[in-house]
C-alpha cells in the first residue's frame, strides 16, 4: 500500500484501476494522518471544559490510582451529628412571644 500510495504523486496511472488502487492506499496513509493530527493536537493544547477534564485520557490515569490509593471523605455522613441548639426552648420561645429574644432585633428604630 506504501508504494501505491508513493506512486499517487510520482507516477500517473495507466488506467482506471491503477488510479483507483493509488487512492485506496493513499487514503489509509491520510486517514491515519489526520487522526494523528487530531489527538496530537488535543494533547498539546487540550479543551477547557470540564467535560474534556473528566474524561481526557490523563484523567484516567489519576482516577485508576485514587481508586486503589485514594482516601477522600465520605460523601455522606457516617455518625449522627450533633448540634448545640436546644429546639425545645427555641421553639417554645417563638410560640409564645413570636420572636427570637436571643437573635436581637431587626427595627430600624436602634440604628
Amino acid at each position: 500500500n506504501l508504494k501505491q500510495a508513493i506512486n499517487f504523486f510520482t507516477k500517473s496511472p495507466m488506467s482506471y484501476g491503477e488510479f483507483k488502487q493509488q487512492c485506496i492506499s493513499l487514503r489509509l496513509f491520510a486517514f491515519a494522518g489526520v487522526c494523528g493530527a487530531c489527538v496530537l493536537s488535543l494533547m498539546l493544547n487540550p479543551p477547557k471544559s470540564s467535560y474534556w477534564v473528566r474524561y481526557s485520557p490523563t484523567y484516567s490515569f489519576s482516577f485508576i490510582k485514587n481508586s486503589f490509593a485514594g482516601s477522600s471523605p465520605p460523601i455522606f455522613l457516617t455518625e449522627k451529628v450533633e448540634h448545640e441548639a436546644n429546639v425545645p426552648a427555641i421553639a417554645n420561645e417563638l410560640i409564645t412571644t413570636r420572636r427570637l429574644l436571643s437573635a436581637g432585633s431587626d427595627s430600624e428604630e436602634e440604628h
